[in-house]
Parts: C-alpha cells; sequence; structure tokens
C-alpha cells in the first residue's frame, strides 16, 4: 500500500516499512546513511532479505511454470490469461523468484508491470532490485532511468550489490561512459552508489586513460563522505604522471599527505617509474631520497626503475651507481635489474660493459635470461653491428 500526503510517503509490503517524514531529497538507505534528507527517515524490520530466501523453496516449482510460461511466446492477453491461472495475486517470493531467473529486459519489464496491475500496490524494495539485476544481466539499460525515478518517490534504492552488478556489467562489455553515466543517474535521485562501484570503475578507467572521469568519481566518493585510501590515490597518480600531467599528480599527492595514511613503497614506485618516463628526472630522483628518508626500504621495482629512468635520461653514470648499490650484498642477483643495465648499456653503444654484465650475472649462478639477449641483439641492430649481432645469435 503506498499513501500519499503533503510532506509523507508511507510504504508497506508484508515485511517492511518505509517512513519519509518531510522528505524532500530521497536517498538509499540500503547503501548507507542519507546524504541528504530535509526530515526524518527510519528502516524497521532488517531481516527480509532472509526470510525471502527462506520462502523460495516453497515458490521454486511454481516459477519454473511461470518462467516457461514468458519464455514461451511474446507478451500479450493470452499470456496474461496464462499468468492468472498460477495466482491471482502473485506473491513477492514468486515474483523476485521469477525476476531473478529471466534472461530477457522486455518480458521481465511487462510481468513486473503486470504483477503491480494484480497486486494493486507497489512491490518490494526486493523486486525493484531483481528487476535492475536483468538489466544488469542483460546489459540493456532502456528502462533504468524510469525504475530509478520509482525507487526514489517510494524511498528505497538500490542495493550496495544491485549497484557493484549494475556498473560491473557495463565494465564488462566495455561500455565505460555508459557506467559513469549510470553512477551520475544514481547520484541525480540521491542515491548513494556502492564503494566498490566507484572503484571497479575507477579502475576500468584508468586502463583507457580517462583521467578527468576518474577525478570526478574520485571527488565524489569524497563528497559521499567515502574513506578514500592510498591504492585509490596512487591509481590516479599514475595515469595523470603517465599524461605527463604533473601539476595535478602533485596536486593529488599533497591532497594524499594531508590526510591521515602515510605513502607506501608501491606509490613511490609508481611516482619514480611515470614521472621519470615523461622526462621528470629531478622528481624521480627527490622521491628515491623521500622514500628513503620517511624509513621506506627501496625494492628490487624501486632500484630497476631508478635505473631505467636514469638510462633513459642518457645518465649512465648514475645508473650504475644504483645498480651497485642494490648489488651490494646480495646473493641472488636481480634478472630484471641486469636487464635493465645491460639495455643501458647496449643503448649507448657500450657494448664490452653489457657482455661484462652477462658474465657477472653467469658467475653468480644466474643464467641470463632470453630478454638480456634480445636487448644485447636490439642494441647491434639499432648500431648497425649485424655481424656481431649474428655471432651472438
Amino acid at each position: 500500500m503506498l499513501l500519499r500526503n503533503p510532506g509523507i510517503i508511507l510504504s508497506y509490503n508484508s515485511r517492511c516499512w518505509y517512513i519519509l517524514i518531510n522528505s524532500r531529497k530521497l536517498t538509499s538507505f540500503s547503501n548507507g546513511p542519507p546524504s541528504d534528507l530535509g526530515g526524518k527517515s527510519h528502516l524497521c524490520n532488517e531481516g527480509v532479505n532472509q526470510e525471502n530466501s527462506r520462502n523460495f523453496d516453497g515458490v521454486r516449482p511454481t516459477v519454473d511454470d511461470v518462467c516457461h510460461v514468458l519464455e514461451s511466446g511474446s507478451w500479450g492477453p493470452a499470456l496474461e490469461n496464462t499468468l492468472s491461472m498460477f495466482d491471482e495475486k502473485p506473491q513477492p517470493e514468486l515474483v523476485i523468484g521469477v525476476l531473478r531467473r529471466l534472461k530477457d529486459v522486455n518480458q521481465a519489464v511487462s510481468y513486473f508491470r503486470w504483477v503491480e496491475r494484480k497486486s494493486e500496490e507497489p512491490l518490494s524494495p526486493e523486486a525493484y532490485n531483481s528487476l535492475l539485476l536483468v538489466m544488469a544481466r542483460t546489459r540493456k539499460f532502456d528502462y533504468l532511468e524510469q525504475i530509478l525515478g520509482e525507487m526514489s518517490i517510494a524511498g528505497f534504492g538500490p542495493t550496495n550489490y544491485t549497484c557493484v552488478e549494475l556498473v560491473a556489467s557495463c565494465v564488462k562489455s566495455r561500455k565505460l561512459i555508459e557506467a559513469f553515466d549510470l553512477l551520475q543517474m544514481m547520484r541525480h535521485f540521491k542515491f548513494r552508489p556502492a564503494f566498490s562501484a566507484y572503484t571497479t570503475l575507477i579502475g576500468a578507467l584508468s586502463e583507457v586513460g580517462e583521467s578527468d572521469r576518474m577525478l570526478a568519481l574520485f571527488h565524489q566518493m569524497q563528497e559521499l563522505g567515502y574513506e578514500v585510501n592510498v591504492h585509490l590515490f596512487t591509481t590516479l597518480i599514475r595515469v595523470f604522471s603517465r599524461e605527463g600531467r604533473v601539476d595535478a599528480a602533485l596536486s593529488l599527492l599533497d591532497e594524499m599527505k594531508s590526510n591521515p595514511f602515510d605513502a607506501d613503497i608501491v606509490l613511490y614506485n609508481v611516482c619514480i617509474d611515470c614521472f621519470g618516463k615523461v622526462g621528470k628526472v629531478d622528481m624521480a630522483w627527490k622521491f628515491f631520497h623521500e622514500m628513503k628518508a620517511n624509513g621506506l626500504v627501496p625494492d628490487d621495482v624501486t632500484y630497476t626503475s631508478m635505473m631505467g629512468v636514469l638510462c633513459k635520461a642518457n645518465k649512465l653514470d648514475e645508473a650504475v651507481e644504483i645498480f651497485e648499490q642494490m648489488e651490494q650484498n646480495r646473493q641472488v642477483p636481480c634478472a630484471y635489474a641486469y636487464n635493465t643495465m645491460i639495455m643501458g648499456y647496449g643503448s649507448a653503444g657500450k657494448f664490452d660493459e653489457a657482455y661484462s654484465l652477462l658474465e657477472r650475472q653467469k658467475a653468480k649462478g644466474c643464467i641470463p635470461s632470453v630478454v638480456a639477449y634480445n636487448c644485447i641483439l636490439t642494441c647491434l641492430g639499432k648500431k648497425g653491428k649485424t655481424e656481431e649481432a649474428l655471432r651472438i645469435f
């Protein structure tokens, strides 16, 4: 039953009451604290999901029959008459069970509306979420805005699980802009999208360099009161620095340092690698020294990233110095570090030093990899030393 009076919306089903008093801006109760309620909100009886789960076994045969009917033909009066034979007034468990099985969003919406007419009352939050999950499974969102609007008016919203599934569906089909727009639509209706929905999409956008949309989502998370972490900052900084947008990356670093958590070695490694690759060698050195000053011990990734940056900048002597620091007291050599230095020597035309490094690696009991030889062959080819390359091969 849905009663509407000025300032009051009262929604009831057999297990749960939702009361909104003088509320102009609604939110999703299932996704955390209200974002902007003009009045008071109450949610009672949180055991609705467990009760529905217990009752599904009892309606399973009917669910099978209804799904068979829905899948056997197009929607029309004949199909509606057949459905009425199963249950004149479909029970919530039956409706949810059917929606969870359907694979055609148009049939799902038609069934949903038919049940509404038969019941003469709004369907439960779980039924609405089940319909949204049909959209996620089929990756068809033509009815999404309409359904979200109805949920907003009724005073409930998508669950965290539903929200994540909707975004993940778009991500899997590489429809990242659609996923971004989907989250903005939820915010339009004053819902609070799940934390994992944001992080999933930010991660996917980082792979295609959509830095501005990533930053917009990041700021939206902060506005909603989500606690952002070092990993999120690292993801954003990596993308901005790779794009050469140094000022934006540094601004994020400053913001991160103003938070109560500290930079970790992963963040420093990302900064060294990404700033170095866009020619900011001084910045790479700054991060290298800063991490040690903060008590972090450089690891293999740190050293090899720094060596790669220096070799690319034709600062081979400094790269050698870093390499020797790394090699001190090491029993097992780092193959990636050797490959980096071999490539550095080869690019500078210092092939005697490259060969010497190969022998040094062998003397430490580590057989040089194919990558090491490929590095030398590539550099020999670029320097026009074809005969020497053939001799090594």
